[in-house]
């Protein structure tokens, strides 16, 4: 529930992997051994807001209860980033991003000065990006099936990672 470009790596290798879990949902397991890991359990429940304003979702921002859609909202967010450089809900405060997430759509990919972006990547990245949770993408493997189908490669995304040459976020390291 906090996934944004800080917690995003490229390592040596070309892999992304996400790092800094603080806000993870902890799952039940049958046995926990305290003494091997003590961990801190803070409740991430309805009535809570927690994460980084500009990637949370709107039922997320409105304490109210999420799932992995909010994910699935936040990776919209950091594709966006990624795809025109700046963020796709932004204001002066925080309270103005809060609220640009809860009331506008980010503007138009197409439209954004930066290099072209194909109109299905603007559909995939729009579903991403949609208010209502049951609107947006069910999985994130309903987005990897999205992208890898617009990617005519037909290789498997952990094959074309591999190949595909590293690429830094500013200010990622390995």
């Amino acid at each position: 529930r906090d996934l944004k470009p800080e917690n995003v790596f490229v390592t040596r290798d070309g892999h992304v992997k996400i790092l800094d879990f603080g806000l993870a949902k902890q799952r039940p397991t049958a046995s926990v051994d305290t003494a091997v890991a003590a961990t801190r359990n803070v409740e991430t429940g309805q009535g809570t807001v927690l994460g980084t304003v500009g990637y949370m979702a709107p039922e997320q921002v409105r304490g109210q209860q999420v799932d992995h859609r909010a994910d699935i909202f936040a990776f919209g967010a950091v594709l966006y980033e990624l795809l025109v450089g700046r963020r796709a809900f932004q204001g002066t405060t925080p309270a103005d991003t809060v609220s640009a997430i809860l009331k506008e759509d980010p503007p138009e990919l197409a439209t954004s000065g930066t290099a072209h972006v194909p109109p299905a990547l603007d559909r995939i990245v729009r579903r991403c990006l949609e208010k209502n949770p049951d609107e947006r993408f069910q999985s994130a493997r309903d987005v990897a099936f999205a992208l890898e189908a617009i990617s005519g490669s037909g290789v498997s995304s952990s094959a074309s990672a591999a190949a595909a040459p590293a690429r830094r976020w500013p200010g990622a390291t390995a």
